[in-house]
């Protein structure tokens, strides 16, 4: 469904507010009158625990009331015209009305940040959020390579910025991974609020909405930018090599018919992300297998599971979104499992959003805007100061801290609680490494399908294929009629599906040894001048929107731009000292995190051990790093 500005009765708020989030909602109402009272007893919510939406806010129910009474007539007034008495909260009482609305304390470096993206959100017509107009050299073009998540918030700067550009696309349709994963389940883990671009409000049905209405909200948001028709899909990158003599890119294509072709640039924005490419084992006995065998990221279309013997290898988050969608349908399911995941509770998994909740989303624009920004803590730098590791800490090998030790025991009782009297299974899935160490993934049934009668997890590794089936390392057969291989991608060796080549020739995967990629904020690279990266390395949020990153590094790319049209500038590539010194940054304060920690492996890591995926900094940190465009710390040519 369609975004619908729509009134509301009173009666529609009424039953609205009776649903929704009371620490929103007691922000809307302090924003609207202003008055002082509200920030104060008894009406300041307590602090959430997990990740739940704590909707409300640990007050009684009288109280709950109140705040109730006053939106309604809040939002009442804001439908009939009043201006709110605080338009656009200070980066100051920002701070203060986060640190009430969460429950605990928040720090006065927030302030400008949060302040920007409640105005982004409630009020993006505000002055102070417009860029200076840009005047770019005659001729100048950008190639995108990528049309997911990455390369939509590439398209929506370069069309504000009206620069002549266009978008490569190997897939015959927009949305990165969400076009090209199919399999029963797909869906998003973050929840689709925070799971949205700032510049395109989405009516979400579902608070973890799946691939399908996530495939269309960035098809449709792409055509609403205006940038459809700037795509060629079906149009893959082979090479990127960079004219040092004519400061300008030469990118060949493979088209749809199968012919090559190139373009030519002034600059290269990779948006090609990064799990996009299937990691597949090798293992004796794979061209064997009389069955149907298929990487997750590959389901195949009509694909018939009634009645068959299925095995999954792997338990990430493919698997754990597969196994309750097929369990129902398959004769018997196996499960291969390396390692344990943690695994926390998902209170609204596939629940709707309900009518009048999204009504209130849709015409209330501060409400919405103060739910992202719960949200956005929540699941951002609230968590991330679990995983940094005190030294300390008399647990080590269990937990990294203090409060990663008590998110642990949270996670134990609850998986205890799920497995119930399945002291078998008990034994196989609770993890003994600290949590958040990998990706912590949300119950979407994993637990209630794991104790169905025709599901197995064996948690031992697959060493071999036969013709029949799988072989365990300890040398167990296992007869199946279909192999799901939800074995992961290759998610340390970034750009990999193209030939990149700099200044001098020099080729990216040379510069990157292959699978340890270095860039400067995850977004340039020395003697690569003009290829800008979005989702690069080490730029991924470790907890938090990739959303919101993707909109922070194109604003950063944005900003280097109009300095090189201001200052007659042709190319920019980072320092090798500013690279250096960046990458060192990271590699420091990686050390300090859970990511590091030698009780498990996650993809996070190269094959060397050094984590390339996800930044170790907390989100206000990165985007402090981000705000100008740092010309000292590029090569101008």
């Amino acid at each position: 469904m369609g975004f619908n500005p729509d009134r509301l009765t009173e009666a529609e708020v009424r039953t609205a507010i009776g649903r929704a989030n009371i620490p929103s909602l007691l922000m809307v109402v302090f924003q609207t009158t202003g008055d002082e009272k509200w920030l104060e007893a008894p009406y300041r919510p307590t602090r959430g625990k997990g990740l739940g939406d704590h909707d409300s806010g640990g007050l009684d129910e009288a109280v709950q009331n109140e705040i109730r009474e006053a939106a309604v007539s809040a939002i009442l007034d804001l439908q009939n015209g009043a201006r709110p008495a605080i338009e656009a909260p200070s980066p100051e009482l920002t701070v203060r009305m986060m640190s009430v609305c969460m429950g605990e304390p928040v720090g006065a470096e927030y302030g400008p940040m949060l302040s920007l993206e409640l105005a982004r959100r409630a009020a993006p017509e505000s002055a102070h959020l417009a860029l200076d107009p840009i005047e770019a050299p005659e001729g100048f073009s950008v190639i995108v390579i990528g049309t997911g998540v990455a390369g939509i918030a590439a398209a929506q700067q370069l069309e504000e910025m009206g620069l002549n550009y266009v978008i490569l696309e190997k897939q015959p349709e927009a949305g990165g991974n969400w076009w090209q994963n199919t399999y029963p389940g797909a869906g998003v883990d973050t929840p689709s609020h925070l799971y949205s671009f700032s510049f395109a409000k989405n009516d979400w049905t579902t608070h973890f909405e799946l691939r399908n209405e996530l495939q269309g909200y960035f098809a449709r948001v792409l055509k609403d930018l205006g940038a459809g028709e700037r795509v060629r899909y079906g149009t893959e990158v082979r090479s990127a090599t960079y004219d040092e003599s004519a400061a300008q890119w030469t990118v060949e294509v493979r088209n749809p018919d199968g012919s090559y072709s190139t373009l030519r640039s002034d600059v290269v924005i990779s948006a090609v992300g990064v799990l996009n490419r299937p990691k597949m084992p090798t293992l004796p006995g794979m061209d064997q297998f009389e069955g149907i065998s298929f990487h997750s990221a590959d389901w195949p279309e009509n694909l018939e599971l009634d009645g068959k013997r299925v095995a999954i290898v792997g338990t990430g988050a493919s698997s754990m979104q597969i196994a309750p969608a097929i369990a129902d349908q398959v004769e018997q399911l196996t499960i291969f499992q390396r390692s344990p995941q943690w695994v926390a509770p998902f209170e609204k998994f596939r629940m709707p959003i309900p009518m009048e909740l999204r009504r209130l989303m849709q015409t209330c624009p501060i409400y919405h805007s103060w739910y992202w920004i719960r949200l956005f803590w929540q699941f951002g730098d609230k968590v991330i100061e679990s995983l940094r590791v005190d030294p300390e800490w008399d647990h080590p090998e269990r937990s990294v801290n203090a409060r990663n030790d008590a998110h642990r025991e949270y996670f134990t009782r609850y998986i205890t609680a799920q497995v119930g009297d399945r002291e078998d299974l008990l034994d196989k899935v609770m993890p003994d490494y600290p949590p958040f160490g990998k990706r912590i993934l949300l119950d979407n049934g994993w637990y209630s399908t794991l104790r169905k009668d025709n599901v197995d997890l064996i948690d031992r590794s697959v060493a071999g294929v036969r013709a029949e089936g799988l072989v365990d390392d300890q040398g167990t057969e296992t007869d199946v009629d279909v192999i799901v291989w939800a074995t992961g991608f290759e998610a340390a060796r970034f750009i990999s599906s193209m030939d990149v080549r700099g200044v001098g020739g020099l080729s990216l995967r040379e510069a990157w040894n292959d699978d340890d990629p270095k860039a400067y904020l995850g977004v340039s690279v020395p003697e690569f001048p003009n290829f800008f990266m979005l989702g690069g390395p080490n730029s991924f949020p470790g907890s938090g929107s990739f959303m919101f990153f993707m909109e922070v590094q194109m604003r950063y790319i944005r900003g280097l731009l109009t300095e090189m049209f201001r200052n007659g500038i042709k190319a920019l590539d980072a320092t090798p000292e500013a690279n250096r010194e960046y990458n060192e940054l990271v590699d420091s304060t990686h050390a300090r995190t859970v990511w590091t920690h030698r009780g498990m492996s996650t993809y996070y890591r190269n094959s060397h051990g050094r984590v390339v995926f996800v930044m170790p900094f907390l989100n206000v940190e990165y985007w402090q790093m981000t705000q100008r465009p740092d010309l000292e710390n590029y090569t101008a040519r």
